[in-house]
């Protein structure tokens, strides 16, 4: 998956995560954990900031920087 793909899928894919992931602290650990996976993919975490504040939050708890 190239970075840009994984953004716009993680971008798409958000509004069926806060719908079908309504518990607050379990969304927060499983939106790192995709994160981190699509980081592993080669996305690029910076490309998601200012999309969303949860967003925002696990990429500052996983050391992402603003870019």
């Amino acid at each position: 998956m190239s970075w840009r793909a994984g953004a716009k899928l993680l971008r798409e894919i958000w509004p069926l995560i806060q719908v079908n992931v309504p518990e607050t602290e379990f969304r927060a650990d499983f939106v790192k954990d995709l994160l981190m996976f699509f980081m592993d993919c080669d996305m690029d975490g910076t490309d998601m900031r200012r999309f969303h504040p949860e967003i925002d939050k696990a990429l500052d708890e996983l050391g992402v920087g603003d870019g």
